[in-house]
């Protein structure tokens, strides 16, 4: 057993294990493992071992270990859009209105696009600092 890593749940396996088994039988062509599938197997490897989830789950140790690598250390961030009204009237195109835009893409592909009026900012500091802190 790795020094400070917890057993993982026979339930948490068995589920996995099974989805696995479920796509690798009904499978249409050869093909690379469903992305949803490896990243759950991301998760236990990165909280119980590579070696402990590739044996569990028969998955290729190699495999399983690059993509955890790949992962930032805080795990699996799910893209997210976030919608904000604008301050200025609909008539008005963004690029009609002085002020400055941010954008913003992390290396994840995550992206972020604000559009600031003239004298306005402060707002957007929260905003790109908690679009910033939630992907790591």
């Amino acid at each position: 057993m790795v020094k400070g890593r917890q057993e993982p749940s026979q339930k948490q396996l068995d589920e996995l294990r099974g989805q696995i088994e479920d796509w690798r039988e009904n499978r249409k062509a050869p093909g690379p493992m469903a992305v949803e599938l490896w990243d759950e197997a991301v998760v236990l490897a990165r909280k119980f071992g590579v070696c402990r989830i590739a044996r569990a789950l028969t998955l290729d140790y190699t495999s399983l270990r690059k993509r955890v690598e790949k992962v930032p250390e805080r795990g699996l961030v799910k893209p997210t859009f976030v919608h904000l009204p604008m301050t200025v009237a609909p008539e008005m195109a963004p690029s009609a209105t002085p002020g400055a835009m941010i954008e913003i893409t992390t290396p994840d592909g995550a992206r972020l696009h604000i559009h600031l009026e003239a004298g306005r900012g402060m707002e957007a500091a929260g905003i790109v600092a908690a679009f910033l802190g939630a992907r790591g």
